[in-house]
């Protein structure tokens, strides 16, 4: 009797070491499910549209000052903000739009930076008209498969790791001023883009948007003891940086460097990378998306819009290619087509709420799913863009895109509007 007694209690006393935790951990975690959560809905939201004007004759950089006003907001490391308040990195959309040929760029932020982004970018496109804009994507109904329209969309990710940079406007020759005589001759990344988007007919849409957030610690780097830390990219690029000089280095049976065999192109990349660690770098997810009704939509336009962003494709350093598509490999993954209704139907719900880098905003107690899947466990891995990269692929193209359709102001601007902010 008193054997069982004894068993009985030690079996009572391991199952309160197993059973608490767990529940410590349900808990912690549904609680920062149901603040991050409040947090993300508290979020007041605006859509900026920048009409740019029939002359602009300034060089990407002008875009890379605005977009470093977006460069706010990131998550603070105490506690208290942290786990408390349930505080995460504020983010914003950059987004080029064509409907039916009309092509427009917009910027959808937290209303708190809505002021410093239009100051901004009047203090650098003094000619342009900014205003406060309806969201487009509202008169677009939700997916459903026997609904009115067709859509295909996929996210764009690097084709290498994030430090090495992609093909930028200096590598184009856009960083210097360009004189209005020499305007025709620019070349100008951006133009094929625009020239697509612009080329789309009745009943069409192409969507793009470029989700952006302060740069995170998210690259896991060995410290000097061999432990694993979280470390920023700029951390990982100056690793890099070294790892990719090391490779260059022929050594003997013993370890020690014979000879440095270099090229100019590996010199190259090396000065890319370590180049790129100069400007402020964004967390990023690229979506695009092409929608139409159902009578108007063309596959062709797929291959077109993919293919609108080869030019900032570089062979030794970094491009982009399309993931997580709308689309299947085999006719037997989706024998009953339920699959593809779902990855389209998720992919439009995603860019009206331009969800990135979060998860879900609803909290639902009933769901066991939100004891352990809190927004900022959720959401597609980012990768790195800074401030140059950004810069070439959303800017506001000179004359060197003569787009017939491209939303322009038909006079010139005197000066931005009085009652911005000093």
């Amino acid at each position: 009797m008193q054997q069982a007694v004894t068993f009985s209690y030690i079996f009572d006393q391991i199952g309160v070491f197993i059973v608490l935790p767990i529940l410590i951990i349900m808990a912690w975690n549904l609680w920062l499910t149901y603040i991050q959560t409040v947090f993300l809905n508290s979020i007041k939201w605006k859509l900026i549209e920048i009409k740019p004007s029939k002359e602009i004759f300034k060089t990407p950089m002008a875009m890379e000052l605005v977009l470093t006003s977006l460069y706010a907001g990131g998550q603070g490391d105490d506690w208290i903000t942290k786990y408390w308040k349930g505080e995460l990195a504020l983010y914003s959309s950059l987004e080029i739009v064509s409907i039916e040929g009309n092509v427009r760029f917009f910027v959808r932020t937290p209303e708190k930076f809505k002021k410093i982004l239009e100051t901004q970018i009047y203090s650098q496109y003094p000619q342009v008209e900014v205003f406060e804009a309806e969201d487009y994507t509202k008169d677009i109904p939700d997916f459903e498969k026997n609904g009115e329209i067709n859509l295909w969309s996929s996210n764009l990710i690097l084709t290498k790791e994030d430090p090495y940079p992609i093909k930028t406007y200096i590598d184009y020759g856009l960083d210097k001023p360009v004189k209005q005589e020499d305007q025709q001759q620019t070349i100008d990344p951006i133009t094929p883009m625009i020239e697509f988007f612009g080329s789309i007919g009745a009943g069409e849409q192409i969507w793009m948007q470029i989700i952006i957030r302060p740069d995170t610690k998210r690259f896991k780097i060995k410290n000097k003891e061999g432990k694993e830390e979280n470390k920023s990219w700029v951390d990982r690029a100056k690793e890099l940086s070294k790892e990719l000089k090391e490779k260059l280095k022929e050594k003997d049976a013993e370890g020690k460097v014979i000879q440095s065999i270099t090229t100019k192109s590996q010199l190259n990349i090396i000065d890319a990378v370590e180049k790129s660690i100069n400007k402020i770098g964004f967390d990023t997810g690229i979506r695009i998306m092409y929608l139409a009704k159902k009578d108007n939509f063309n596959p062709s336009n797929i291959g077109g819009l993919t293919g609108s962003f080869r030019q900032y494709n570089s062979p030794e350093l970094n491009g982009f290619k399309p993931d997580s598509a709308t689309s299947i490999k085999n006719a037997w993954d989706d024998l009953f087509g339920s699959k593809i209704i779902n990855k389209k139907k998720s992919a439009l719900s995603s860019y009206k709420k331009r969800k990135m880098f979060y998860g879900s905003t609803s909290f639902d107690f009933s769901s066991i799913k939100s004891y352990f899947t809190h927004p900022s466990k959720e959401g597609k891995k980012p990768f790195i863009l800074n401030t140059e990269e950004l810069a070439t692929i959303f800017h506001l193209p000179g004359r060197v895109s003569e787009t017939p359709t491209f939303a322009r102001i038909e006079s010139k601007k005197s000066e931005p509007p009085v009652n911005l902010p000093i």
